[in-house]
């Protein structure tokens, strides 16, 4: 499959870097380098952090004429609308937070067929493929499941969300429990063993949500309308005896959610699976 770009400003417009008008060649800063610090100890070197450097991808971008010149400031007005983020598909599709650090400005090229532009996006995260679930009130014990899921439960009902992760890094991510709930709680299983919880005291009404977001700086616990309009933060209502934000694991993920109400709840996670390279 031929490659694809193409970018997606904080207004949610998309601007094709696969086109003829504007078109994303001679790309590099795919892969990554790693930043980890040594210290020597005799002959030998010890690992004191693993980190990677910050990712910079770069190449030029082609405005065609007619209207190059246009099209090269339609552009450079869109990409001010942060946040961006680039869109990158071959096999899968794989997303990356950016910045246009750098945008310069050619003379028309061959004959005046139009502008080839030097670009760079700095990374301001790592690479991630969407993954999203809804959740379903499970029963278990006794129950025969329609997929293949290797591990025993004890016998109790909840809902919960299913979610393999193939990446070894901490892979954020966003849990939408609808309304109505009363004092929901949330716990994060990895590999069928407890390894988060969060705690929320209080009520939210029928179309509204409870979102526990990982997927932004700074993480956020908020109350949010049927439009995803923000109604409250509701950070300090919640148990801080309890971790409250969950990023997914390398393997199984289990994320299950129960409250003191008596309907069914409905719950949702996206999860953002990171990766240093794609």
């Amino acid at each position: 499959m031929i490659r694809q770009f193409k970018l997606v400003n904080g207004r949610g417009e998309s601007w094709d870097l696969n086109g003829k008008r504007s078109f994303f060649h001679t790309v590099s800063g795919f892969g990554y380098e790693d930043s980890t610090r040594y210290e020597q100890i005799g002959t030998s070197f010890y690992a004191l952090d693993g980190i990677f450097s910050q990712g910079q991808m770069e190449g030029h971008i082609f405005f065609s004429e007619p209207g190059a010149y246009s099209h090269y400031r339609e552009f450079a007005r869109f990409a001010r609308v942060m946040p961006l983020t680039l869109v990158y598909q071959t096999d899968e599709t794989f997303r990356i937070q950016v910045r246009l650090t750098r945008l310069e400005k050619s003379e028309k090229v061959n004959g005046g067929i139009g502008l080839d532009c030097p670009v760079c996006f700095t990374a301001e995260g790592m690479f991630y493929r969407i993954v999203s679930r809804y959740g379903d009130t499970v029963m278990i014990g006794g129950k025969i499941y329609d997929y293949s899921y290797p591990y025993t439960y004890a016998d109790e009902s909840f809902n919960t969300v299913l979610m393999d992760s193939d990446s070894n890094e901490d892979s954020p991510c966003r849990i939408t429990i609808f309304g109505p709930c009363l004092n929901p709680v949330w716990k994060h299983y990895v590999e069928n063993g407890l390894y988060a919880t969060g705690a929320y005291t209080g009520s939210i009404p029928s179309d509204h949500k409870l979102v526990i977001d990982t997927t932004q700086i700074p993480y956020s616990i908020t109350e949010r309308g049927a439009m995803d309009e923000l109604v409250a933060d509701r950070y300090q209502m919640c148990d801080f005896g309890t971790e409250r934000f969950f990023h997914l694991q390398r393997g199984a993920n289990r994320i299950s959610v129960i409250h003191e109400g008596i309907n069914t709840l409905k719950v949702m996670v996206e999860g953002r699976i990171s990766y240093e390279t794609v």
